[in-house]
C-alpha cells in the first residue's frame, strides 16, 4: 500500500470517528445510535488496517495532516504511533459493534445520544495523540480523551459512578499537570515546539532538569496506566463506565499511557540507571499490588480492573529494565525487554478488551457484577464461556497464547544475561526474576478464581439460573478477540516482525526473541497443544464405545446438592488474604439476628468481608482527606463579597505580570 493510500485511510478513519460523534449528536432514537456505531465500527477498521499496512511495509514517518497557520500543529504516523494506532481502532471498532446491541439494551439507564457522542471524542482523542507531532498538539489531544473518559464513566449518573468519574478526573488532571510541566522543562516553557525542536533543546538541559522531566513524564503517564501508588481510581472507574467503554479504557487508553512514556523517553538524552530502576520498581510494585487485588476482588469488573494494574505492572518492568540495561551497556537485554513490553501491550490490548466484554454479556445475563451470584455459566453460556476461558488463559499467560510469550522472551533475555553481569546488574535482575515469577504465580490464581467461580458448578442466584447465551452482537466480538489471541500465540514470530521488534533488538539479541530461531516455537506449542486435544477426544470415543457409564446424582449423606456447599471467591480468596494480610486489610463483620424473635438462642449469622489495600489506607485515603480539608478551606474565599474577589483578580494580574516580566 502506497503512502498516499495509508495517509487518506488514516485521514478517512480520524474523519469517520469524527462524522460518528456529529451523528450521535444530530440524530435521536435507536436508528440514529446503530447508524453512529456502524460509521465507528467501519471508521476504526480503516484505521487498523491501514496502520497494519504501514507497519507491513515499514515505511519512513508520514505526514498525515499540517496546520501551519494554526501554532504549527502537524499530525505524523511513526511506526511506534502505528502500532498503538492499530490496536486503539481494533478495540474501538470491537467495542462499536458490541454497543450496537448492549447499549439499545441498556437505554433506560444512558442518554444514549451523549453516550455515543463522548465515546467518538474518546476514540479522537486517543488517535490525535498517538498522530500529535508537537506539544500543543499531543496535550490538546490528552486532554480531550480524558475529558470524555470523564463523562463515560458517569453515563449512568448513579452517584458511585459520579463519585468514581470525580476520583478519575483529578487524578488524570494532576497527571496532565505533570506531562505538561515535563514538556515544558524540555522546550524551556514553548507549548507550541515540535518534537524535533524538543529533542534538540533537551540535549541542552542539565542532567538535573533532565531526570526531574523524567520523573514528571513517569508520574503522568503512571497516573494514566493505573501504576502504583496512583492506582486507586482504576478499580472504581473501570467498572462503573459501561462495558465497551471498560473495555476501550483498559484496552486501549491504558496502551496510550504506555505509548506517551515510550515516547518521551525517545525524546531525552540517556537517562542514569537509577531512573530505571525507579521504573523496575513501580512497575513490579503495581505488578503484585494489581495481582492480589485480583486474587482477593469479588466484583467481575472490579477483578478485571485489578488484573489492568497487574499487566501495565509489567509492562513498565519491562521498560524500566530496557532503561536500567541500556544505561549499563547491555543492549541485548534493553532491547529483548522493549520488544517484550511492546508485544505484551498488544496481547493485553486484545484479552482485556475481550475479558471487559465478556464481563458485560455475563453481567446482562445474570444481572448481578458479583462473582458470588454467578456459577453455571458455562452450561448456559457455552459459546461466551468458550471465548472466555481462552481470554482467562491469555491473561494468565499461559502458552500457547499470545501474552505468555511476550513473558516468556522478558525472563528468557533475563536469565540469558546473568552469567556476564556484575553485582548490581545481578541484583536487580534477580530481584525482577523472582518478583516477575510471584507476579506470574499470583495472576494465575487470580484467572482461575475468575473462571471456575463464574463458569463452573451450580447457578449461585436466579439471575444465574435463568440466564441465556449472550446475543450474536455482543458474542462476535468477544469470540472474534479470544481468536486474536490464539493468533497472536500462533504467530508470535511474525507478530514480532511486524512490531519492528528486529528494529528494537540489536543483532546480538535478536538470538533470545521468539522470532529467532533455537527458542521455543509458537507454532509447534499450538500444534502440540491441539493434537493432545485432539487424542483425548479420539481416546474417549473408543473407551466410551467399550465402557458403560451411568450417570446418578453425586451422594451426600442422603442430602441433595446445593450451591451453597461450593467454593465462593471469598473462600477462595482466603489463602491470599492470609499470607498477604500485611499487604491486604481486610475487615470482617458478623451479623447475628434471632431467627424467632422470642428465642434469642437460636440465630442466623451472616458475614460481610471489605478488602482494602494497604496503600489505599497510608497513601492514597491520606492524599483524599488533604485535598478535602484543602477544598473546605478554599470554599471560604467564597463570601459573596464583590470588593473581596475584585482584590483577588487584582493580586492575581500583579502576580501573572511579575512573572512574566
Amino acid at each position: 500500500m502506497s503512502t498516499t493510500m495509508i495517509a487518506m485511510g488514516i485521514i478517512a478513519s480520524v474523519v469517520g470517528v469524527a462524522l460518528a460523534g456529529l451523528t450521535a449528536i444530530v440524530g435521536r432514537g435507536l436508528r440514529s445510535h446503530r447508524i453512529a456505531q456502524v460509521i465507528l465500527a467501519m471508521s476504526t477498521a480503516i484505521g487498523a488496517t491501514v496502520s497494519v499496512a504501514f507497519l507491513v511495509a515499514r515505511h519512513a514517518p508520514l505526514a498525515v495532516w499540517s496546520f501551519p497557520s494554526l501554532y504549527g500543529m502537524t499530525f505524523v504516523l511513526y511506526p511506534l504511533g502505528a502500532v498503538f494506532f492499530a490496536l486503539v481502532s481494533t478495540v474501538a471498532c470491537a467495542a462499536s459493534i458490541y454497543a450496537i446491541r448492549y447499549v439499545a439494551d441498556h437505554a433506560a439507564a444512558y442518554r444514549i445520544p451523549h453516550l455515543n457522542a463522548a465515546t467518538a471524542v474518546f476514540v479522537l482523542g486517543m488517535q490525535g495523540v498517538l498522530l500529535a507531532h508537537s506539544v500543543i498538539a499531543f496535550m490538546l489531544a490528552w486532554e480531550a480523551m480524558s475529558i470524555a473518559a470523564f463523562f463515560l464513566i458517569m453515563a449512568d449518573r448513579a452517584e458511585q459512578s459520579i463519585r468514581a468519574a470525580l476520583t478519575y478526573v483529578v487524578v488524570t488532571h494532576l497527571g496532565a499537570a505533570a506531562i505538561l510541566s515535563g514538556f515544558f522543562i524540555l522546550s524551556g516553557g514553548n507549548a507550541f515546539v515540535d518534537y524535533a525542536t524538543l529533542v534538540a533543546r533537551a540535549a541542552g538541559r542539565s542532567p538535573t532538569q533532565l531526570l526531574v522531566a523524567a520523573t514528571l513524564f513517569l508520574i503522568g503517564f503512571g497516573s494514566k496506566a493505573g501504576l502504583v501508588p496512583l492506582h486507586g481510581w482504576l478499580p472504581e472507574a473501570h467498572p462503573q463506565a459501561p462495558s465497551h467503554i471498560s473495555a476501550l479504557m483498559s484496552g486501549a487508553m491504558l496502551k496510550v499511557a504506555v505509548y506517551g512514556f515510550m515516547l518521551t523517553m525517545t525524546l531525552l538524552p540517556p537517562l542514569p540507571g537509577g531512573f530505571g530502576i525507579a521504573v523496575l520498581a513501580v512497575g513490579l510494585c503495581s505488578g503484585i499490588a494489581g495481582a492480589l487485588g485480583a486474587a482477593v476482588n469479588r466484583d467481575i469488573k472490579q477483578t478485571l480492573a485489578w488484573s489492568s494494574i497487574e499487566h501495565l505492572g509489567i509492562i513498565f518492568s519491562m521498560l524500566g529494565l530496557s532503561l536500567f540495561a541500556s544505561a549499563h551497556g547491555l543492549a541485548a537485554l534493553a532491547g529483548i525487554a522493549a520488544a517484550a513490553a511492546l508485544f505484551h501491550c498488544v496481547a493485553h490490548a486484545l484479552f482485556k478488551s475481550g475479558l471487559f466484554l465478556t464481563a458485560g454479556a455475563v453481567v446482562h445475563a445474570t444481572h448481578t457484577r458479583s462473582l458470588e451470584g454467578m456459577g453455571g455459566i458455562a452450561r448456559r453460556m457455552p459459546m461466551t464461556s468458550v471465548a472466555f476461558l481462552i481470554l482467562v488463559l491469555s491473561a494468565a499467560a499461559l502458552p500457547p497464547f499470545g501474552a505468555f510469550y511476550s513473558e516468556w522472551t522478558f525472563l528468557r533475555g533475563i536469565v540469558g544475561t546473568l552469567h556476564a553481569a556484575d553485582p548490581l546488574v545481578l541484583a536487580v535482575l534477580v530481584v525482577t526474576l523472582c518478583a516477575s515469577a510471584c507476579i506470574g504465580g499470583i495472576g494465575i490464581f487470580a484467572m482461575i478464581k475468575l473462571f471456575a467461580i463464574a463458569s463452573l458448578g451450580q447457578p449461585r442466584s436466579d439471575g444465574a439460573l435463568h440466564a441465556v447465551e449472550a446475543p450474536r452482537l455482543l458474542r462476535y466480538p468477544i469470540l472474534a478477540l479470544a481468536a486474536g489471541m490464539l493468533a497472536a500465540g500462533a504467530w508470535a514470530t511474525a507478530l514480532f516482525r511486524l512490531l519492528g521488534a528486529d528494529a528494537i533488538a540489536p543483532t546480538a539479541a535478536r538470538g533470545n526473541l521468539v522470532a529467532a530461531g533455537g527458542t521455543i516455537s509458537p507454532g509447534v506449542v499450538l500444534g502440540i497443544l491441539l493434537g493432545a486435544l485432539a487424542l483425548a477426544a479420539v481416546a474417549g470415543r473408543i473407551a466410551s464405545g467399550r465402557m458403560r457409564f451411568r450417570s446418578a446424582p453425586t451422594w451426600d449423606c442422603g442430602q441433595p446438592i446445593t450451591a451453597a456447599m461450593e467454593y465462593t471467591a471469598t473462600a477462595f480468596g482466603a489463602p491470599m488474604r492470609f499470607f498477604f494480610r500485611s499487604i491486604i486489610q481486610h475487615h470482617k463483620v458478623i451479623a447475628s439476628t434471632p431467627v424467632v424473635a422470642t428465642n434469642a438462642y437460636i440465630r442466623t449469622r451472616s458475614m460481610t468481608l471489605a478488602s482494602r489495600m494497604l496503600s489505599m489506607t497510608y497513601i492514597q485515603q491520606p492524599v483524599v482527606n488533604l485535598l478535602l480539608w484543602k477544598s473546605a478551606q478554599l470554599r471560604r474565599l467564597q463570601n459573596g463579597a464583590i470588593q473581596f474577589y475584585l482584590i483577588l483578580i487584582f493580586i492575581a494580574l500583579t502576580a501573572t505580570l511579575v512573572l512574566a516580566v
